[in-house]
């Protein structure tokens, strides 16, 4: 069996490396059966480590290799899995220990929770701050990513220059050349008479952050691996290269190697993005937090501070149950909503959503919870519940938001309104 490494397991261990060539290891691991060491999602990495009293009988191969990265495969012959297995347990526990005593740095206060992967994730994006290495965060909408983005960004040596946030999936191709690299003067009809800087110009010495790299059209990943690999860049109408210095984090709600199988996202455009990769958990993965978010929210507000206003316990019940698709985002806004409907400083359930009683069956219609059903007023409000629970569940099942228009039956611009109106967007 071969054994992939991922860069939990790099951190630890330095290695000489026995450099093969790309075709002859490609050869070799296609011949053989390959799957996790340890069930976490691999990466690019540039280095491999084993302490010297881990003798074990191994062969190195690298594979994808590019101009300042590696992708490492361990060749392990028995029973020396069962020793690196065992020994990659040892270093789990090792490192929980670690995140429990390590302090995060006040860039990162913002993201609040005690979960262990969550906390991991956390002093993850620590590390990786401290270096100008690329950084790929994954997570479903609404975990905080970008937040955690920004985090990086404040914690890195770059913090005193821009951070400038593109998001990759609403940029029609016909104008990404202009916005990511900008344009000459005179360079197209409409275009202004100096010219514009592009995206990729204002944040030269700092970060850009590939917001929804996922979602990017193919023409898109074709334009941004070809600055990320040459440093330079060519505005439209012009003929100079220009040279850039910038950090990439991108940031994504989609599964990348599947995207990848499907011919929908570059593989050496993934290999330029994952050189390090933070996985954010759902909050349905991480309802021990759900109290410590509330308590949050309830305090980050100035107003909402000095009243005081605390949930009851059969609230908090029902904030613990709910599923949370749309994640912290949703439950700040459950939050707000409470605040807002309670008649005082003691938030009963009475005053939160109607939606949070509703119990979701998988393959099945969503259906209003009967214990709830006479807290709505009238048929339209009932309607309008549940054409919202409809449309929330379809972004969360739809690839595109284009997908989603054609699954609902309904016009571009309907859609638009309906997730403004029933802030979904």
């Amino acid at each position: 069996n071969v054994l992939y490494v991922n860069n939990y397991f790099t951190d630890k261990y330095p290695l000489t490396i026995n450099k093969k060539t790309k075709q002859e290891t490609a050869r070799i691991l296609n011949s053989l059966n390959i799957r996790s060491l340890d069930n976490k999602q691999t990466g690019i990495i540039e280095h491999l480590i084993l302490p010297e009293q881990h003798k074990l009988n191994i062969a190195v191969y690298l594979l994808n290799t590019s101009r300042d990265k590696v992708k490492i495969y361990l060749l392990l012959f028995p029973p020396e899995e069962k020793k690196v297995s065992s020994l990659v347990s040892t270093l789990a526990a090792d490192e929980e220990e670690r995140f429990t005593t390590e302090d995060l740095l006040p860039q990162f206060k913002e993201l609040i929770g005690e979960n262990a992967a969550f906390k991991r994730a956390l002093f993850t994006a620590q590390r990786a701050a401290k270096s100008n290495i690329s950084v790929l965060i994954t997570g479903e909408s609404g975990t905080g990513k970008e937040i955690l983005a920004r985090a990086i960004h404040q914690a890195s040596t770059r913090f005193a220059k821009p951070l400038i946030d593109v998001n990759c999936a609403a940029i029609p191709d016909t104008l990404i050349e202009s916005e990511l690299f900008g344009y000459e003067k005179g360079a197209f009809t409409g275009a202004k008479a100096e010219g514009s800087k592009g995206y990729f110009d204002e944040a030269h010495e700092g970060t850009i952050l590939l917001d929804e790299v996922g979602d990017a059209s193919l023409q898109t990943q074709a334009k941004l691996l070809r600055v990320l690999e040459s440093g330079t860049f060519k505005r439209v109408g012009g003929t100079k290269n220009i040279k850039v210095d910038v950090r990439i984090i991108s940031s994504t709600n989609r599964d990348l190697t599947t995207l990848i199988e499907e011919k929908k996202f570059r593989e050496d455009l993934f290999f330029r993005l994952n050189a390090f990769t933070i996985i954010l958990p759902p909050l349905r993965q991480r309802r021990e937090d759900i109290a410590l978010l509330v308590d949050y929210f309830l305090k980050s507000n100035e107003e909402t501070a000095k009243r005081n206003f605390k949930f009851s316990h059969a609230a908090m019940q029902i904030l613990n149950s709910y599923n949370w698709p749309g994640n912290v985002r949703e439950l700040k806004g459950v939050v707000s909503y409470a605040i807002n409907m309670s008649t005082d400083t003691y938030i009963r359930p009475s005053s939160l959503p109607n939606f949070l009683f509703a119990q979701v069956e998988a393959k099945s219609a969503e259906k209003i919870d009967s214990s709830t059903a006479g807290e709505l007023n009238n048929i339209t409000q009932a309607t309008s519940e549940l054409e919202k629970k409809i449309i929330r569940k379809v972004l969360e099942e739809a690839p595109t938001r284009s997908a989603a228009i054609k699954k609902l039956g309904i016009s571009r611009r309907t859609f638009y309104q309906k997730i403004r109106k029933y802030g979904l967007d």
